[in-house]
């Protein structure tokens, strides 16, 4: 049995228009703009982690809101953490179908 690559927080410094991406999320997609989903839920398993996801949308009130009408710029967003201890930014980038989106990623609970 392999241990899983330790994959934990990192400093997010967003590009100009809002986006930001892990490392190892990056490395993982390798220049693809789609991976399918038993693919990437394989991914997080091996890794030991668990995502969620968080859209501009649902964060009512963001002051990112007109910049993303008007420009399409969404870096003065800062996405909502989900419920829960240990959430890091994995990804941060605008989805074709529902605009800005934030992966949260982190470790699973080891069971028993």
């Amino acid at each position: 049995m392999t241990t899983p690559e330790i994959i934990g927080p990192l400093p997010v410094v967003r590009t100009r228009d809002g986006y930001w991406c892990h490392p190892a999320l990056e490395a993982f997609y390798h220049d693809r703009e789609y991976v399918a989903d038993r693919e990437y839920q394989h991914w997080l398993a091996d890794k030991g982690l668990e995502d969620a996801l968080v859209y501009q949308d649902d964060d009512t009130g963001s002051p990112a809101d007109p910049e993303w009408l008007l420009q399409a710029d969404f870096s003065l967003w800062s996405p909502s953490v989900p419920e829960g201890p240990g959430w890091f930014t994995g990804a941060v980038y605008e989805d074709e179908n529902f605009g800005p989106v934030c992966i949260w990623l982190r470790r699973r609970e080891a069971s028993c």
